[in-house]
C-alpha cells in the first residue's frame, strides 16, 4: 500500500511539474494532453486517473501556486519579525514579497489570464480562498492581537486586502512599463491603501 501510495504521488507531481511548465508557456487551450503526458513520463490513463482530465490537472496546478504564494509571504514575514520588524512591517514585507513573487510570468499567465478562464470566476475564487483567504485571516487576527488593526470582522479585512493585492496584479500586467519599472509605483500606492487599515484611521472602528 505504501508503495503504491508513493508512486501515485510521484505520478501526481510529475504532472503537476509538466503543467505548471506548459500551462505557463503555451496557456491552457494550446498545452495538448499529449504533450503533458511525455513531458511527465506517464500515460495518458495516468492523468485521467489522477486528475480527472486536463482541466482537473489546470485546477490542481493552480492551487498549488496559490499555496507557494502564501508560503513565500509567511517566509518574508516571519524573516522580517526575526529582524526586529513591527508586526505591522512585517506585513508590509509579506506583501511585498508577493508582488516579487508575481513577477513570474508565466505564473501570472496561469493565475491571471487562464485561471479564471478555464475554472471560472466562482472556481479560481474558491482556490484563492482556501489558500489566500485562510492565511489571511491569521494575518489578520495576528495584527489585530497586536494592536495594529482595529478588531472587526476578520474575513471581510482578508478579502479586501488580497482584492487589492490581485488588483494591483492585474495593473501590472497591464502597464505599459516592464514590471520592474512599474512595480515601485504600485507599491508605493498599494502601502498608502493598506495603511487605512491601521488602528486609528476613521472608518475602520
Amino acid at each position: 500500500m505504501d508503495g503504491r501510495k508513493a508512486n501515485a504521488e510521484t505520478t501526481q507531481a510529475a504532472l503537476r511539474a509538466a503543467g505548471r511548465r506548459l500551462f505557463g508557456e503555451l496557456g491552457f487551450e494550446k498545452t495538448a494532453l499529449g504533450a503533458l503526458c511525455a513531458e511527465a513520463g506517464v500515460t495518458t490513463g495516468a492523468l485521467y486517473h489522477h486528475f480527472g482530465d486536463k482541466k482537473g490537472l489546470f485546477a490542481a496546478v493552480a492551487e498549488e501556486l496559490d499555496a507557494a504564494l502564501v508560503l513565500v509571504v509567511q517566509a518574508a514575514m516571519a524573516q522580517a519579525t526575526q529582524s526586529g520588524a513591527t508586526p505591522w512591517e512585517a506585513f508590509l514585507a509579506g506583501i511585498d514579497a508577493f508582488l516579487a513573487a508575481a513577477q513570474d510570468a508565466q505564473a501570472r499567465r496561469i493565475g491571471l489570464t487562464d485561471a479564471p478562464a478555464v475554472l471560472g470566476t466562482q472556481g479560481w475564487l474558491e482556490i484563492r480562498e482556501r489558500q489566500g483567504l485562510g492565511a489571511m485571516v491569521r494575518t489578520v487576527e495576528g495584527l489585530q492581537a497586536a494592536g495594529a488593526m482595529p478588531v472587526g470582522d476578520t474575513r471581510l479585512r482578508a478579502r479586501l486586502i488580497l482584492g487589492l493585492l490581485y488588483g494591483a496584479l492585474e495593473a501590472l500586467d497591464h502597464d505599459s512599463r516592464p514590471w520592474d519599472q512599474a512595480l515601485p509605483d504600485a507599491r508605493a500606492l498599494l502601502h498608502a491603501m493598506l495603511a487605512g487599515l491601521l488602528t486609528g484611521m476613521p472608518g475602520f472602528s
